[in-house]
């Protein structure tokens, strides 16, 4: 037989089932001829719940309280079954199989023996079968145990965390069991693809690309190939066997470097340079070029393995200081410095298991399409599927990756516990690190600020994770990956984690009422009033890179009413008010309260909510974007949702976007005009982050660019406008040209079609102008004129005229 490698994908024809206890689990499942009759289908990749729902055994848990109703699920041990035969003609080669994902203990069986372990669900299982498998009928099990049943012998009494303890001890997305913008929905499952590999000879174990440096002369990359190579009984290892080579081909636009070098203990690895390099950007400063990277595995000259993949040539640093040696922290792109403008992503989805491709599409498109170049991956969530990086890497969007621990303290005394860390640190740092977007590995999301402020309620001072992200994972990233920032939290910098002094900032002064500064184990201290919650404390910032900030906003009305009974779609509603996962809900009120006034109605509250977050986000953006190069990265918590909720996101779960969205679009563009008040005093201020000249003349009144009010909302009075709609066909888009008697105050435009857009949506329009605003949707759903509502804050519906 040909001695090269196959790859068969085994995601089809999965069966499942769950138990009460293991003991529950009948023998006879291990058998080819078992009568699953009672079992479910399930996808693979995917989760128990999302079969549970698509068997509808469950109800949509994003309805009403359904997620209560399911809570079931999580205490149940869940079994996944499916039978295949063995490929044909494979002679004495070796077979393996490799599960990308397992969410979380899992034991897999072979024919009714154990063949591997897993208990983290960030860590690919590979396992070798090669003995176990039959000509046809081998059974293949997947036993997941309940990770909440786990944690009932686990002690946790040495430790805080935020939201939740039974997830301390277990590696799991930590937002599985809710979070202050999610539900609790604690899935299991095989979340990422399973497939069976063919090895004669030898495989491709991994490739890593990087660029070791940019110069007048060229680009100097280097490509690194580990090859296993299959010894019969004793397995794969790295080894040494001159027949095999690793032939190395880089394809640009123009140009084609191709290298073969013999493979040496497990290794083969060239270093070249490319002339007129064709550069990796954000799509802000240039081409997010990517060049295709083909290793091939040979012997005696025949293919036995190859890998393609998508690779750019930049480098990325972080620059910690100035010129004049002041604080800093600004990301420095092929020896450019940018201003990070952008927001953090939460998992797209609560079901992880499930995401759909497009969806991960959709929203680094609306991302990029709202001026943004930077997302941050959140430490609470999981190291996203690749075709995320994929989109990033080809979009022009740089990646702030957390490792996945969040806002809790850790067992870093337990030997168990730390090598199951250091596999996943090894495993998810090897998967990434090849992707041009990423720019900066970061230990965990909070949990160093907030073992600060937990210091002043403690006798025991320790922090437990410090070996983590202190030790471990800087040790293991001078092996593993040398090209870009390790930082060990964020918030992370100054005397206390969260200071203003250096690194980089979480702000939750505004809506949380946090009170800055504070110094290192000094006794937290919050002011929730209307002004310690308001907006206008961004002013008070002097942040160098602000990682996180936000404001509540609702959704729009249609995802509501998706979710709820119409009973229930009133403001005040027990179901209105199940949809905010915040801790302290009264928060939204009293923001409200201190600028737009409090809603009277629920229109009013989606309107006022809105209103708030896109306002109070504009103020701070503009106010960090004023302070460039001081402050050098704006990243708003949160772009997106993962269910049906009222939380800090830009984008509902629906990807509807909100107010603060289009908002976003405008106060993140390059060229940036904005208004500073200062002790009675306008300034008018330009900020560009283009390194292009840009000359205009500007003309104080007019009020085209941007707006300035001198009082907040609820102290403004504004005429009633009525409002002229002229509708008209364009290909496969709508126009508005839209027009006003009075002065517009945030004119809406709504439709409650998914992916469709508006150019421009909330925003003021004076009397005598006219506005055009282009539809379209993303999926190229017709809209028609009668799906599109249009009305401005001071505007009654009636009093729109449509034409």
């Amino acid at each position: 037989m040909s001695k090269a490698i196959h790859k068969r994908k085994l995601n089809q024809d999965w069966m499942l089932q769950g138990f009460d206890t293991v003991q529950d689990i009948p023998p006879a499942i291990h058998q080819p001829d078992f009568e699953a009759k009672e079992w479910l289908s399930a996808n693979v990749p995917g989760d128990v719940h999302a079969a549970l729902l698509h068997h509808q055994i469950i109800e949509d848990p994003f309805y009403s309280t359904n997620d209560q109703a399911c809570r079931w699920v999580e205490n149940k041990t869940w079994v996944y079954r499916t039978v295949f035969d063995r490929p044909a003609d494979v002679g004495n080669a070796g077979m393996f199989i490799h599960f990308e994902g397992l969410d979380t203990l899992a034991e897999i069986y072979l024919n009714g023996e154990s063949v591997a372990t897993s208990d983290n669900m960030f860590v690919p299982v590979w396992s070798e079968i090669t003995s176990l498998l039959k000509a046809s009928g081998n059974v293949l099990i997947v036993r997941l145990d309940p990770v909440v049943e786990a944690a009932k012998s686990k002690d946790v009494s040495k430790f805080w965390a935020k939201v939740n303890y039974e997830r301390i001890w277990f590696r799991k997305c930590a937002s599985h069991f809710s979070w202050d913008w999610s539900p609790r929905l604690v899935t299991s499952g095989i979340w990422k693809p399973v497939s069976l590999y063919v090895v004669e000879q030898a495989r491709i174990n991994h490739v890593y690309f990087r660029t070791l440096s940019i110069g007048e002369d060229g680009a100097s990359v280097e490509i690194d190939a580990e090859v296993e190579q299959y010894r019969g009984k004793a397995g794969l290892e790295s080894g040494v066997d001159d027949s095999l080579t690793v032939r190395f081909s880089l394809k640009g636009s123009t140009s084609i470097h191709e290298y073969e070098t013999v493979v040496s203990e497990g290794r083969a690895a060239v270093s070249f340079k490319v002339e007129q390099p064709e550069l990796w950007w954000t799509y802000d400063h240039g081409l997010p070029f990517l060049y295709e990277l083909e290793v091939s595995l040979l012997t005696q000259g025949l293919v036995i393995d190859s890998d393609k993949q998508d690779v750019g040539i930049r480098t990325i640093q972080v620059k910690q200081r100035s010129d004049a040696n002041e604080p800093r922290f600004t990301f420095v792109l092929n020896g450019r410095e940018i201003y990070a403008k952008g927001a953090n992503w939460i998992p797209a989805h609560c079901l992880t298991g499930s995401i759909e491709s497009d969806r991960y599409c959709d929203l680094i498109a609306l991302s990029r399409e709202a001026n943004m170049n930077m997302l941050r991956v959140w430490g609470g969530g999981i190291y996203e599927h690749d075709i995320f990086y994929r989109e990033c890497s080809r979009q022009g969007i740089l990646v702030w990756q957390d490792f996945m621990f969040s806002c809790s303290e850790l067992p870093d005394y337990d030997e168990e516990f730390m090598a199951n860390v250091t596999r996943e640190i090894v495993a998810n740092v090897k998967a990434l690190r090849s992707h041009p977007c990423i720019a900066i590995w970061c230990g965990n999301n909070e949990s160093q600020a907030i073992h600060s402020e937990k210091m002043y309620y403690r006798s025991d001072y320790r922090f437990y994770g410090e070996k983590i992200f202190h030790e471990l994972i800087p040790k293991l990233l001078e092996r593993l990956d040398t090209t870009r920032l390790y930082w060990p939290s964020s918030p992370w910098g100054g005397n206390d984690p969260n200071s203003f002094d250096e690194g980089d900032t979480h702000n939750w002064a505004v809506w949380a009422g946090d009170v800055y500064p504070r110094r290192y184990g000094e006794k937290s201290n919050m002011d929730i009033t209307p002004y310690g919650v308001s907006y206008r404390r961004y002013a008070e910032d002097t942040s160098k890179f602000s990682s996180e900030f936000g404001i509540h906003g609702s959704t729009i009305k249609e995802t509501l009413r998706r979710n709820m009974p119409e009973t229930e779609l009133y403001y005040g509603s027990f179901e209105m008010d199940y949809r905010n996962k915040d801790y302290e809900p009264e928060k939204a009120q009293m923001t409200m309260g201190g600028y737009s006034g409090l809603p009277g109605d629920l229109d009013q509250y989606i309107d006022f909510s809105m209103l708030c977050q896109a306002e109070g986000l504009k103020f701070g953006v503009e106010h960090f974007r004023r302070r460039k190069p001081v402050n050098s990265g704006a990243l708003i918590w949160q772009l997106n949702d993962c269910w049906p909720g009222i939380s800090w996101s830009l984008l509902d779960y629906y990807l509807f976007p909100k107010a603060a969205y289009y908002y976003a679009r405008r106060f993140y563009n390059p060229l940036l005009l904005s208004f500073k008040e200062d002790e009675g005093r306008i300034s008018v201020w330009m900020t560009n982050d283009t390194y292009e000249h840009f000359e205009d003349t500007i003309t104080v009144g007019v009020m085209d660019d941007n707006h300035y009010f001198f009082a907040e909302h609820k102290d403004s009075r504004f005429s009633p406008c009525k409002l002229t709609v002229a509708i008209s066909q364009a290909g496969d888009k709508l126009e508005l040209h839209i027009g006003t008697d009075r002065f517009a105050r945030f004119i809406k435009l709504e439709c409650a079609i998914e992916h469709t857009l508006f150019s421009d949506n909330y925003f003021n329009l004076l009397p005598g102008e006219c506005h055009k605003v282009v539809v379209s949707n993303r999926k190229g759903t017709a809209v028609s004129p009668s799906d599109i509502e249009v009305r401005a804050l001071n505007s009654n519906q009636d009093q729109t005229i449509i034409t």
